[in-house]
């Protein structure tokens, strides 16, 4: 009876020895996360800046309004029809692409991008009479490596 007891014991430390040496070992392979964000700030007086962004997959850019009216982000050629995570004042539109919504003064909106290619896209802000400044319209380019 001992003697079942002591295989009994040895063998469920042995399975909690192996399996937390798995488990270290698969998350040290696995290697720290790396998050990369890239910031647009949009100006009404100004061009966005930066316009061209170079980065890998996985990258958020996070667009600023600083303009003091609100804006949209309209992509032209390539549509973004894949992202991580939760997209910040973006919806999927009837197209399946994201389509961005209005983004205030002061506010934001992100979007993390998992597909290769290049995003040629424009910010658009409404135009009433009654405003004395015109506002302009900017382009951009998001190039995923």
């Amino acid at each position: 009876m001992k003697r079942k007891t002591l295989i009994t014991s040895i063998t469920f430390f042995w399975g909690i020895f192996c399996l937390t040496g798995y488990t270290s070992t698969a998350a040290e392979k696995a290697g720290p996360l790396k998050v990369i964000n890239k910031i647009v700030i949009i100006n009404q007086y100004e061009e966005i800046k930066p316009i061209s962004i170079t980065s890998k997959t996985g990258t958020t850019v996070i667009w600023v309004n600083h303009s003091r009216t609100p804006v949209e982000i309209f992509f032209l050629d390539k549509k973004v029809t894949l992202a991580c995570g939760s997209p910040v004042n973006f919806i999927v539109g009837k197209d399946g692409a994201y389509e961005s919504g209005k983004i205030p003064f002061g506010g934001t909106a992100s979007l993390c991008f998992l597909e290769k290619g290049k995003y040629d896209y424009m910010i658009k802000s409404p135009r009433t009479f009654y405003m004395k400044q015109v506002e302009r319209d900017f382009k951009g380019v998001i190039i995923i490596e």
